[in-house]
Order: structure tokens, then sequence, then C-alpha cells
């Protein structure tokens, strides 16, 4: 029994990939993708992007525990001396 819509004209071939046609393509992929070297600089400015961040947020981090401290002993100082 035809499915309605004509038969057979005008259908795709549907090419269910198999497992080992998989991990092929898969592998292909990854070799073509580590083999391409576009965007290589955009990434390398990405990475040190990253790392000035971390290294802002880090001395941020040691400043704000340093100042906090003179900011204690002012207050200290100030409310001795009322």
């Amino acid at each position: 029994m035809d499915e309605p819509g004509g038969g057979e004209a005008g259908r795709r071939a549907v090419r269910i990939p198999t497992a080992f046609g998989l991990t092929d393509r898969i592998r292909a992929e990854a070799v073509r993708f580590a083999r391409d070297v576009r965007g290589s600089t955009a990434m390398e400015y990405a990475l040190l992007g990253g790392m000035i961040f971390l290294v802002a947020v880090g001395s941020i981090r040691y400043y704000v525990s340093r100042v906090s401290v003179v900011y204690g002993d002012i207050t200290a100082a100030v409310t001795q001396g009322n």
C-alpha cells in the first residue's frame, strides 16, 4: 500500500550513519579542526585577556584585604580620640 503523496517521487534518500561511519567522521572533523589555524590569533588574545583578568582580580582582592586593615586602624584611632 502506497503512502499518500505520490509514492517515491520527491523523496530524499535518508542515510542513517552507522557507529563506524560516525566515529570516522568525528575523527576526520577533529583532525581538520586541529590543523585549522584560522582564528588562532583571536584565541591567543582571549587567553591573554583571561590571564590579565585573573591577575587583576587577584591584585584587587589582595589590595582590598590590605586596605581594610589600614582603614580598621584608622577607625580605631579616631574612635579612641573621641
